[in-house]
Order: C-alpha cells, then sequence, then structure tokens
C-alpha cells in the first residue's frame, strides 16, 4: 500500500472526517512536516496512531551524504535494506543560484550499459512511487530549495512500472506540485514509455541517452539496443516532438577512443538532419566520461577531442552544449552512481573501441 492509502484506511477506521487526509498531506507535502506528532490542526490520538502505524513519514533513511564542490550526494536505505543515491547540484550561472536534484528511480539498474557504475551492481529492485517522491520530500524537510528534477540517477525511468504514479505526486499541487516544466527525464529508449509520457505529462523535458549513433557499437555498450533500434526510438521521438512541440535533448557521453572520433560527430548530425523540420528541436548535450570506482576500461576524454567533436555539430547548424561536470570527486557526476554496492563482474566485460568502418 501506498502511504496515502495507509493513511486514509487509518483515518476511515478511526471515524475521522474525510478532510483530515488533506490536512495531513498539506501538513506533509507543503510544510514538511518531519513527524506524524508534528503535524497541526489533528487531535494526538491520531498523530500517536499515525506514528505507531506508519513510523516515520519518509520512507527512505538517509546514511551517508558527502559533498565536495557544488555537488551534494546522499545515500539512502529503504525500508527494505536496499540502496539508491540522490545528487543536489548548485550552478551560478549568471550569479543567479539554480539547484538541480538528480533523483533514482531504481535500485540498480538491470540494462548493463558497460561505461555506467549502477549497471555494474545489476539490478536490485524498482522504486515504489513514496520511494521516488520522498528523495524530493527529504531535500524538501530539510529546507532545500530545489530548482528542477532530473531522473537521471540510478535506474531506468521507464523500466519502473511505479514511475507514472510517482510523476502524479509530484506534479499533483495538493501535494509536492513541482511544474512538469522543471521535470527532466532520461531514457536510453524504452519506447512504451516514450509513447505514455507523450500521452499523460506533454510538458515534462525527455532526454535520449544515445552514447553511439552507430548500431553495432551502440548495441555493444548498450545492450538494450536489441530490444530497440535506434531508428525505432528517433521514430518515437519525433512523435514526442510533433505532439508537444518540445525540443528533445540527446545525451551523448564521450568515451576516450570509444565514441568521440568525428566520424561519431558526423553520424550523429546525419541522423538529425534526417528529422527534417523537427530537426532544430533536437538538442546534442554531451557529457565527458568520468572514471568510477566499479569501471575501469574507459577512460575521460582530453579537452580537444572533446571540442571538436562539439564544434563539428555545431558547425553542422544543430544545437549543442557541453554538461558541466559536478561531485567527480565523490563519484556523483553522470554514471557513477553505485550506492556502495559491489559490482557484478559480468557488467565489466571489455568493450571494444570500434573502427567506424565496422559499425554502419
Amino acid at each position: 500500500m501506498t502511504r496515502l492509502e495507509q493513511i486514509n484506511e487509518i483515518i476511515e477506521s478511526g471515524g475521522y472526517p474525510s478532510y483530515t487526509l488533506s490536512q495531513i498531506t498539506h501538513a506533509v507535502y507543503k510544510l514538511g512536516a518531519s513527524d506524524y506528532t508534528e503535524i497541526p490542526n489533528i487531535p494526538m490520538k491520531l498523530r500517536i496512531k499515525l506514528k505507531e502505524k506508519l513510523g516515520g513519514i519518509l520512507t527512505l533513511k538517509n546514511i551517508n551524504e558527502v559533498k565536495g564542490g557544488q555537488a551534494h550526494k546522499v545515500l539512502f536505505e529503504t525500508r527494505d535494506k536496499e540502496r539508491i543515491e540522490a545528487v543536489r547540484m548548485i550552478f551560478h550561472p549568471d550569479d543567479d543560484i539554480h539547484e538541480s536534484l538528480c533523483i533514482s528511480s531504481q535500485s540498480g539498474c538491470a540494462l548493463g550499459c558497460t561505461f555506467c557504475a549502477t549497471g555494474a551492481v545489476g539490478f536490485k529492485k524498482n522504486l515504489t512511487e513514496d520511494e521516488i517522491s520522498d528523495q524530493i520530500l527529504y531535500f524538501k524537510i530539510n529546507n532545500l530549495k530545489i530548482s528542477s528534477i532530473s531522473f537521471m540517477g540510478m535506474g531506468e525511468p521507464f523500466a519502473n512500472p511505479n514511475l507514472f504514479e510517482a510523476l502524479k505526486i509530484i506534479t499533483d499541487p495538493n501535494f509536492l506540485g513541482i511544474s512538469p516544466r522543471r521535470l527532466s527525464i532520461s531514457t536510453v529508449g524504452l519506447i512504451p514509455g516514450i509513447k505514455r509520457l507523450t500521452k499523460e505529462f506533454p510538458q515534462i523535458n525527455l532526454a535520449f541517452s544515445l552514447h553511439s549513433p552507430f548500431p553495432n557499437q551502440r548495441l555493444e555498450i548498450m545492450p538494450i539496443t536489441k530490444a530497440y533500434p535506434i531508428n525505432n526510438i528517433f521514430d518515437a521521438l519525433d512523435e514526442h516532438i510533433k505532439e508537444t512541440n518540445k525540443r528533445v535533448f540527446i545525451a551523448y557521453i564521450l568515451l576516450k577512443g570509444v565514441n568521440d572520433s568525428p566520424e561519431h560527430a558526423k553520424e550523429i548530425i546525419k541522423i538529425i538532419k534526417e528529422r527534417g523540420r523537427l530537426s532544430y528541436l533536437y538538442h546534442v548535450n554531451l557529457i565527458r566520461y568520468h572514471p568510477g570506482p566499479t569501471i575501469s576500461q574507459f577512460e575521460k576524454p582530453n579537452k580537444e577531442s572533446v571540442n571538436r567533436f562539439m564544434e563539428i555539430i555545431k558547425d553542422a547548424g544543430t544545437n549543442c552544449t557541453l554538461k558541466q561536470s559536478f561531485g567527480i570527486k565523490i563519484y556523483a557526476a553522470c554514471g557513477q552512481l553505485y550506492a556502495k554496492y559491489e559490482t557484478k563482474s559480468a557488467a565489466l566485460n571489455e568493450v571494444k573501441a570500434y573502427p567506424t568502418k565496422y559499425v554502419h
């Protein structure tokens, strides 16, 4: 049962007025109450009952925090003893502070992307809707403002059937009430999830993790390519753009000597140009790879190759930016989250740096 269902059951069994539920949710989601005994305007007897039956408000326990530079990483433990991580990042664009939160949708991940620390630990569990939304609620309770939220932490969001219920909690004005325009979901290309997002939450920002434009190489580094080929994914992204008129971000992590060649950049341009009149709504977001504690076969790209890659894409008239990297030393950057789990050796197989003539 969800937290709301449990609370409502306690209210009904105790014979309390139906509006009591909204009083409690207001205290939790709007006022940031950290304990049921702190909730105002409801009988003390009910507060004690909620505490006895449900324990703490949050379904997550903070078991470790670490800060480094502009990043603040929190290691959470769920009530069934699995672990996840969330990262708060502080930007200073034009002297204006922007605080972004990167949250997880799963503990571990089953997709096995070979450059990702989360994939190396394997799949542990799908987070419940409360465990997903409580990552945000934790920071609210601790009076830390969040300007935007991205589903780019542990796990593949669209592989978790609880995602869309969590999005309702996050966006509903009666609960967390965060504007969909301030949310971003990153996917490796699970087409059913893309289509459902288009239909149910068209204003949420969408990012597609490409990481290689060549199907054979992408299959090698991202096994999910076998189920969802690149061309089929872009067809779904085209439909998303047509329905929403919103840009789609193409996330691309640069791996030294693997996918950072001019040929890779040119192939990305080709794929985007094939979108025709929709091409201007595709935005390439480059990400430097940063080695983590669990992956050893990849290296960070050098500055020259990163700049060259970006220039090729920009010179072709395609929107392209380089993502700022935060929390590298505390393993909080893209692809570094592993929640202190032991890794699975099967996920650490060597990946070939394919010559482009083999991967068309």
